[in-house]
């Protein structure tokens, strides 16, 4: 009988050397993988952020929001329903939004998607403007819209129609590039022309 109790002892201490063996091997092989990340999943998710830009001097210049940000690990970022506001005082502010964005070169441009609305507030003895489209591409820097599809304008009661247009923020001018109709309101109210 002691001998079997030997033998069962000894059965069950190699059985434990066994696991203890197998787990420490497992633990060997894990510590040595490294997350790499695809293409196609991103790096970090960040939800209902505000990303702000500052000039060299410290003063705010540009404000991103979106519901969802998507970092990639080749510096793109994704964005669904983006708004970007230009903040700085010296320029007019200017307010874009879209259904979704995205940006390949760290911000830099932003090209918006989908529902795209710019608009301007009035200031001075300049009307609310507001632009509307499907595609827009936003250079930060220079504070310009441009897109190659139709485009909707609003300037106070007056209004315009084209196809493709670049927008300078900061010079307050506006160039719609290809077939382009325009309603301009008359100033001062309707006349009756009839006795």
């Amino acid at each position: 009988m002691r001998e079997r109790l030997t033998a069962i002892i000894a059965i069950i201490l190699l059985l434990i050397l066994i696991a203890a063996s197998y787990w420490y091997a497992m633990q060997a092989s894990f510590s040595n993988l490294r997350y790499i990340p695809s293409e196609n999943s991103p790096d970090f998710v960040a939800t209902d952020a505000t990303v702000i830009t500052f000039n060299e001097l410290g003063v705010a210049k540009n404000r991103l929001q979106a519901e969802e940000f998507l970092h990639y690990s080749d510096d793109t970022i994704t964005m669904v329903k983006p708004q970007a506001t230009t903040v700085s005082p010296d320029e007019p502010i200017t307010h874009a939004e879209a259904l979704k964005g995205r940006t390949d070169d760290g911000g830099e441009t932003f090209f918006f998607e989908g529902d795209v609305v710019v608009s301007r507030a009035a200031n001075g003895k300049n009307a609310a403007s507001r632009l509307e489209t499907q595609s827009m591409k936003i250079f930060t820097d220079t504070n310009r819209f441009e897109t190659d599809d139709e485009v909707d304008m609003f300037n106070g009661d007056d209004r315009a129609h084209g196809v493709g247009m670049v927008f300078d923020n900061l010079s307050r001018t506006v160039e719609l590039k290809s077939r382009v109709t325009t309603v301009i309101e008359p100033k001062g109210g309707s006349r009756n022309l009839l006795p």
